[in-house]
């Protein structure tokens, strides 16, 4: 008996991107265990990714109160960068006054130009993914949820490096109209390589000298490469039959082996930094295979793809669908 297998449809459906909107939150990443418990490994902010992850200097972290810390910053740009203190000096975001905690997690808000993602190596054991550490609103508050801040695993420098950002995101939005945090982005990564004082105030000075963005939701990563864990879940019907196994791909195990109704067939996902990217379905019988390429939309927030093969043969038939989703716009945390 010969089956055949038919890649029915490959879809990235129901893909729902944020609508447009004013980008005012500051954003980070999460590593936490992937063992059941979601123990949080560490937190980081996003701005510092790619000093700590992707420069040979690296990020040396100082030990200290969050305020004490804020305030060192505060007084380097002082000293340093005069054209920025001038503009936080004009449009001042009192922090101490503008903070208002909440206790559930914030809801996400799509950042502008997350080009680094810290690679899966940085997380061992866990995986790494996308959490909101406080949003700003247009009347000056800053939303923080007590569940992340409280964490011990998210240090006060890095605490202080959002609210750093937050304050010159509100001052460039003052001043310029900054619709996105790009700009903010790129001036706090500087601010923290370490460069020559001179190099860095030429760079910042730059910085704010170009037109102000407004695109929101741009993941342009460029860490080739840095993806979300993209959560898949896959489920097997035999001919028509209603008792469905279900099936989660680990990160651990790439290869699953079926034998069921009389079907012998494997599928085997090949991952990438802990995100499924490609699926192949094998008959083991015929040896017949086909690779379903995961669509580059899912690792997007908000994004969800479908994809559907189907295995007939005379009497016989299997269906595998396979459903993928980012689960990041909303850790748990």
């Amino acid at each position: 008996m010969k089956w055949m297998l038919f890649l029915i449809s490959l879809l990235a459906i129901d893909t729902a991107i944020a609508a447009p909107r004013v980008n005012n939150g500051g954003g980070g990443w999460a590593c936490r265990k992937n063992d059941g418990t979601g123990k949080v490994i560490w937190i980081k902010s996003a701005d510092l990714t790619k000093v700590e992850f992707y420069m040979a200097r690296g990020l040396k972290e100082k030990e200290g109160n969050v305020w004490d810390l804020l305030h060192e910053q505060r007084k380097y740009i002082k000293d340093v960068l005069p054209n920025l203190d001038a503009i936080l000096t004009e449009k001042i975001l009192p922090i101490g006054s503008s903070l208002v905690a909440m206790d559930g997690a914030l809801s996400y808000i799509p950042d502008a130009e997350l080009l680094y993602k810290p690679p899966a190596t940085s997380c061992p054991g866990g995986l790494v993914s996308y959490v909101q550490l406080a949003t700003a609103t247009m009347d000056g508050k800053i939303l923080y949820s007590t569940r992340v801040w409280d964490t011990y695993e998210f240090s006060s420098y890095q605490k202080a490096a959002v609210l750093l950002h937050e304050q010159i995101y509100f001052a460039l939005r003052k001043k310029f109209g900054d619709e996105s945090s790009y700009r903010t982005r790129q001036i706090i990564g500087l601010i923290y390589t370490g460069l020559e004082e001179s190099e860095l105030r030429r760079q910042v000075d730059e910085v704010l000298s170009d037109l102000p963005r407004s695109e929101t939701g741009i993941f342009g990563f460029t860490n080739t490469p840095a993806l979300f864990n993209v959560d898949v879940t896959c489920s097997i019907e035999l001919n028509d039959d209603q008792n469905i196994f279900t099936w989660k791909p680990g990160v651990d195990q790439n290869e699953h082996l079926y034998n069921q109704g009389g079907f012998e067939f494997s599928v085997r996902t090949w991952m990438v930094d802990g995100s499924p990217m490609r699926l192949q379905i094998k008959d083991l019988e015929t040896k017949i295979s086909t690779i379903v390429e995961i669509p580059d939309a899912i690792p997007m927030f908000n994004a969800t793809g479908r994809v559907q093969a189907f295995l007939k043969g005379e009497k016989r038939k299997a269906r595998l669908r396979c459903e993928s989703r980012s689960s990041l716009d909303r850790d748990p945390l």
